[in-house]
């Protein structure tokens, strides 16, 4: 951000801060210094109320360092220079607040926390001709800080909201295909259907799981998931290899879109070759949506797979109902099987799981060598994953 987006010396005048203030609050600058480690204490306890602070502070490490900036911009309230370094320096702590996604609701709480704590002190040692200064810099904080995160987080996602309707309104939406390999041949046996996004200024394909929410926000997702069916089954007619299209809740539930699938799978050469892929955690919402697709689409010959098993959100009890005829196990589980016990004993489960529902195993994520050798000893049927082949334009 440039200085000159805000200006900051408008910002401290219109909260009145005068050198009088600036004066007091260097004044008590030791005595909130003296009290950082009870501030920090306090200031922990209540963050940790929230469960997305649980999120982003995951462990000690990244819990120290947190305090370490905390602890910086604390201190830096009574510093007595408020000019645009102070402001910069603002700036970049709402960058991080925005990459993480921390809402706006979590900062006002924290200000609150951090207005109480202050007074407190100042009351209790019969300062209260302080708080006045107190109240204005932390007003001022608070008025940067979510100002320049609504400003990044709109500015963000009115980018995003030109970009996919320039994406639809141009068609620009372009089907990959990952290559399925055989484990026991290493030779290509299907392929995944991946939604790419042209970025017109540099012709690079971008995945559409980072505009996803956004789409589906502006209620253009529907639009997405049409254009996409449409180039996908237009290009694989004829085509002899089996081939997988990525659905979720929202387009099972959606009348339009099965009866367009329901169209052209009419319309298809080889039905059965034709699988549709359905994320796990898609069974919690309505088991009944998903089942009813099912039994639509496996009367001309198609195929269910189940996406990302093992991610933890389904009923079993609802996938031994479907009966699905691959179960891919989530990427989570193989990226690091090389070296985790657990997730090698997850997969072997899964595997011996799925052997017995007659149903075949794709391992997703196989990333290197080490993670392509493991999954091999463990019987995985099928694998996928940037080791073996990227998603292209073209099947091969």
């Amino acid at each position: 951000m440039l200085k000159s987006d805000f200006n900051y010396t408008n910002i401290v005048k219109n909260y009145s801060l005068d050198r009088q203030d600036i004066i007091h609050l260097k004044k008590v600058s030791i005595l909130f210094k003296e009290n950082l480690d009870s501030f920090l204490e306090g200031f922990y306890s209540f963050i940790f109320e929230f469960d997305h602070a649980k999120k982003f502070i995951k462990d000690d490490l990244t819990l120290n360092r947190h305090k370490d900036e905390i602890s910086k911009w604390f201190l830096n309230l009574f510093s007595g220079e408020y000019d645009d370094n102070y402001f910069q320096k603002l700036y970049k702590i709402s960058e991080v607040h925005i990459k993480i996604g921390l809402p706006h609701h979590y900062v006002n709480a924290a200000f609150s926390y951090v207005r109480r704590f202050l007074k407190n002190i100042l009351l209790n040692k019969n300062m209260s001709e302080y708080i006045n200064a107190v109240d204005k810099i932390i007003d001022i904080n608070l008025d940067i800080l979510t100002v320049t995160y609504s400003k990044g987080e709109q500015v963000k996602l009115i980018d995003d909201i030109v970009f996919i309707r320039n994406c639809i309104d141009n068609d620009l939406i372009v089907p990959f295909y990952q290559p399925i390999v055989d484990s026991k041949t290493l030779k290509i046996s299907k392929y995944e259907s991946l939604m790419r996004l042209t970025n017109p200024n540099t012709s690079e394909f971008l995945s559409i799981f980072p505009y996803l929410k956004t789409a589906k926000r502006i209620k253009i997702y529907e639009k997405l998931t049409k254009m996409m069916l449409e180039k996908v089954f237009l290009y694989m007619n004829g085509k002899n290899c089996e081939f997988s299209i990525n659905l979720d809740f929202e387009d099972i539930s959606n009348e339009q879109i099965i009866d367009l699938i329901l169209s052209h799978i009419e319309k298809f050469d080889n039905p059965y070759y034709i699988i549709f892929e359905i994320v796990e955690s898609e069974f919690i919402d309505d088991f009944k949506v998903v089942e009813e697709f099912a039994k639509s689409v496996r009367s001309f010959g198609c195929k269910i797979a189940i996406d990302d098993f093992g991610s933890g959100y389904s009923s079993m009890e609802n996938i031994l109902k479907l009966k699905p005829e691959i179960i891919k196990i989530d990427g989570t589980l193989i990226k690091e099987i090389d070296t985790s016990k657990e997730s090698e004993i997850l997969v072997k489960n899964i595997v011996s799981m799925a052997k017995d529902m007659n149903a075949f195993t794709v391992a997703e994520y196989i990333h290197s060598k080490e993670v392509f050798e493991k999954i091999v000893s463990l019987d995985v049927d099928f694998l996928q994953g940037f080791y073996l082949a990227e998603p292209d334009k073209y099947v091969r």
